[in-house]
């Protein structure tokens, strides 16, 4: 499950927390002074939600297109802007939206596996738009200027490359199946892969110790991957745990087992 606090729709100065549930499909709110949670909407394969001024958005899978949808407060005309589908098959395509510098932008990625002799390599590729909410339009956006885009499906951040020496300004950090940190330059189309040198294991067994102290980079993106992040683990050591950890294995399932959601009445 995952939650944000909204402006409520009933009143300017409440609140409203809404959450959603990615496997089960449903999105529910819960005002001030209402006795009862609602159901606000059903059915929507959400890929990336965005709390924003009090509103709450998401890129939403509506048959082969890709749309920006205002999930609350409830609009008659939710649905804000199309994507455009330049990369061809939305399928194939990875889609976050993310604030930075005081607006809505959507970064579109397309992963395409190629070839090169007999080592396999994945191409990255990223398009930027910022979101005009009045107007229903997608601008193109061709530099993020002194920022940086940290991009997970759970949460996304921008921050400031000037204040962090470490963090390469106009780039984009984000994770692959294999490659829990690579960054991406918008300005050259280039992609390195940032920790190739500090894997603890080789999905099997362990092959070295703990490499610190991490980099902001890394405690950046663990922040993006709320997983780890809460677990008190590094993203880019445990984005997978083999097998033979069996000690981190068990504490895990024991933290887990003391979790207890009491459960509530949704009309």
């Amino acid at each position: 499950m995952n939650a944000a606090v909204c402006s409520a729709s009933s009143a300017a100065t409440s609140i409203a927390v809404v959450a959603w549930f990615p496997w089960t499909r449903v999105v529910i709110g819960a005002e001030a002074g209402r006795p009862t949670w609602e159901v606000l909407h059903r059915g929507l394969f959400l890929r990336s939600i965005l709390p924003f001024q009090g509103r709450l958005y998401a890129t939403v899978a509506m048959g082969g297109s890709r749309e920006i949808m205002q999930l609350y407060p409830r609009s008659p005309h939710p649905v804000l802007a199309h994507v455009p589908n330049d990369f061809g098959n939305p399928s194939l395509c990875n889609y976050f939206l993310v604030e930075s510098g005081g607006r809505v932008l959507l970064a579109v990625h397309h992963l395409t596996a190629q070839h090169c002799g007999v080592e396999p390599f994945q191409q990255n590729a990223y398009k930027l738009f910022a979101l005009d909410i009045d107007r229903g339009e997608l601008i193109p956006v061709n530099c993020l200027g002194g920022h940086a885009l940290f991009l997970s499906r759970d949460r996304s951040l921008s921050v400031s490359a000037r204040d962090l020496p470490s963090v390469k300004s106009n780039s984009i950090y984000f994770s692959l199946r294999r490659d829990p940190v690579v960054v991406h330059s918008i300005r050259t189309g280039f992609s390195e892969r940032l920790a190739v040198s500090c894997q603890i294991h080789d999905g099997k067994d362990r092959i070295r110790p703990s490499v610190r102290p991490f980099t902001i980079a890394d405690h950046l993106l663990t922040y993006c991957h709320p997983h780890e992040w809460t677990k008190g683990l590094m993203f880019h050591e445990y984005h997978s745990i083999p097998e033979s950890f069996e000690e981190l294995t068990k504490n895990i399932k024991a933290k887990n087992s003391e979790l207890r959601i009491p459960r509530i009445a949704v009309r």
